[in-house]
């Protein structure tokens, strides 16, 4: 049961989708304790598998997806926020254990789930009487897209 390890980032991933989708901030306290908690993880693990190499992957591919992440939300400005990109940050820390096959996923999938996620969510915006009428909160399709592709390299 060694892929329990991701359940920090998963966890912490919830409750900033939860957030996100209420008041479309993610916040900042719960991505750095989660963060730190998923790196802790990491290195139990590393350490008890007799294999630092994976905490050095896992943060090495977590701010490589979180720069790209930051390029994307750069290139278009308005669609995807910092928030977006420091949830990238703290699936990354999860998934970036699994290596590179997961990462490949993991984006393959948060591509796919994000676009039905864009299309439902403008189609049946529950919120479309409020100030945040049109915006999509994209840290649920970071998040389920993380724990899909970790589920699949588990078990594969």
């Amino acid at each position: 049961m060694w892929y329990m390890i991701c359940l920090p980032s998963l966890l912490c991933g919830l409750l900033v989708s939860a957030e996100d989708v209420r008041s479309r901030r993610v916040p900042r306290v719960w991505i750095g304790v989660g963060c730190l908690l998923q790196i802790l993880a990491n290195l139990i693990y590393a350490l008890s598998a007799n294999s630092l190499f994976l905490v050095l992957q896992s943060l090495l591919f977590a701010f490589l997806a979180a720069a790209l992440q930051c390029g994307l939300a750069l290139a278009k400005p308005g669609n995807l926020g910092f928030g977006d990109v420091t949830a990238t940050l703290l699936v990354g820390l999860a998934v970036g254990m699994f290596g590179l096959r997961a990462m490949v996923g993991w984006w393959i999938a948060m591509s796919l789930i994000g676009f039905v996620w864009i299309k439902a969510w403008l189609r049946f915006d529950p919120q479309r009487d409020t100030r945040f009428a049109g915006r999509t909160p994209f840290a649920p399709a970071i998040v389920a897209a993380g724990a899909i592709s970790v589920v699949i390299c588990a078990f594969c």
